[in-house]
C-alpha cells in the first residue's frame, strides 16, 4: 500500500463533533432504519444539504456499528494494586456476560498497576461504554480507556 493512500482513524466523542458530522450519523441511521426514505428527504428533516451528507456519509461511522459481527475490543484499566483486585474485575466482565480473550497485568510501582484486557462481547447487548462505566464503578480502577477493536 502506497504510504499516501494510507488514512489514519482516530476515536473521537460525539460532542466535540461538528454538527454537520452529527447529522451525518443521524441521517445514516434513519436512511438504515427506513430504506424507503430516499437521501434527499432524509438530509430535509435534519436540515443537511446533500453535499454535506455525500462528504461524510463514507467516513464516519459509530464504533458499535463497526464491531456489530465481531465484538471484540481492548481496555487498559488503571488500578490500585491490592489483594483481589483482578478477581473483581473479572467477575465484573463475567457478570457483563464478556468472555476474556487475553489478559495481561502490569507490575505494580508505586501501588498501582495496569490490567490489559481483549474482550469479546458477543454474548452482550451491552455497548463499549456501558462496559466502560461499569468498570469504572469497581473500587480502586482509577481510569479506563478504549485501546483497539476488531473491525
Amino acid at each position: 500500500m502506497d504510504k499516501k493512500d494510507y488514512k489514519k482513524f482516530y476515536l473521537i466523542r460525539e460532542d466535540v463533533l461538528p454538527e454537520s458530522v452529527v447529522k451525518t450519523l443521524k441521517i445514516k441511521e434513519v436512511l438504515k432504519n427506513d430504506p424507503s426514505l430516499s437521501i434527499f428527504e432524509a438530509v430535509k428533516q435534519f436540515d443537511l444539504s446533500r453535499s454535506a451528507f455525500y462528504k461524510y456519509r463514507d467516513t464516519i461511522f459509530p464504533i458499535d456499528e463497526k464491531i456489530e459481527s465481531t465484538r471484540e475490543f481492548t481496555l487498559i484499566l488503571y488500578v490500585n494494586d491490592i489483594v483481589g483486585m483482578l478477581a473483581e474485575v473479572l467477575n465484573t466482565l463475567s457478570s457483563l456476560d464478556l468472555s476474556v480473550l487475553t489478559i495481561h497485568q502490569s507490575i505494580p510501582m508505586e501501588g498501582r498497576a495496569t490490567i490489559t484486557l481483549s474482550l469479546d462481547a458477543t454474548s452482550t447487548d451491552l455497548e463499549i461504554d456501558d462496559v466502560m462505566e461499569a468498570l469504572r464503578m469497581v473500587d480502586h480502577v482509577s481510569k479506563v480507556e478504549l485501546i483497539s477493536m476488531t473491525i
